[in-house]
């Protein structure tokens, strides 16, 4: 990958990130998703809005908050999915996910990384 080069993971073939949800308490739930830190390596760091997702498939029909595009990650958790009511009965729900990253043109190299977390909540 070059320096100021946007590339999408698995831009051809199938790999992409997969996750299932679901809640047997009768209540509706929503997803949501962050990372814990900005992409890094030693003291270097990726902006956030280098780093990237985008729900590319889902088995449920509630609502996709960025259903066509991509968004940058952000340490606040963004709301990715509010299920239906029939959801809220312990049906799960697979979420794929693609990524996209832009190396900026003077990042240092290094082995960078960060932990993405998905947070699924119940409406009380």
């Amino acid at each position: 990958m070059q320096l100021d080069e946007e590339k999408t993971l698995a831009e051809q073939g199938g790999y992409h990130n997969q996750i299932t949800c679901s809640s047997t308490n009768g209540q509706a739930w929503y997803l949501k998703v962050s990372v814990i830190q900005p992409l890094s390596s030693g003291g270097h760091t990726i902006p956030l809005d280098a780093f990237r997702w985008h729900v590319i498939s889902t088995s449920g029909s509630g609502t996709l908050t960025h259903p066509r595009e991509f968004s940058a990650f952000t340490l606040v958790p963004q709301l990715v999915y509010i299920s239906t009511p029939a959801e809220a009965s312990g049906q799960s729900v697979t979420f794929q996910f693609r990524y996209q990253l832009r190396i900026p043109e003077e990042q240092p190299s290094g082995s960078y990384s960060t932990t993405i977390r998905f947070t699924l909540t119940e409406m009380l």
